[in-house]
């Protein structure tokens, strides 16, 4: 794969990815859906995954990384509106 190749690929993942969180955040916000709850989901989905592929721990990684920097983010937000 060319870095060119890869640069493309590493840039529609990270959209991806913001896009899911913003989503979430934008249900939570509505009370769609329970945030705390849903990062919790994340990483305990996390820990149960197993298939072949050399992907695995990345795939792990990632998805509790978007957990942690969902629950930062819902941090940021409710420290904003305790300052107000």
């Amino acid at each position: 794969m060319s870095a060119e190749e890869f640069n493309e690929l590493a840039g529609r993942i990270e959209g991806l990815s913001i896009a899911v969180m913003f989503l979430a955040a934008e249900l939570e916000h509505e009370a769609v859906i329970n945030g705390p709850r849903y990062c919790e989901v994340m990483r305990g989905m996390a820990s149960k995954l197993s298939f072949d592929g050399g992907h695995l721990a990345a795939t792990q990684r990632t998805l509790r990384e978007m957990a942690k920097r969902m629950d930062e983010a819902r941090s940021q937000r409710r420290s904003s509106v305790d300052r107000t």
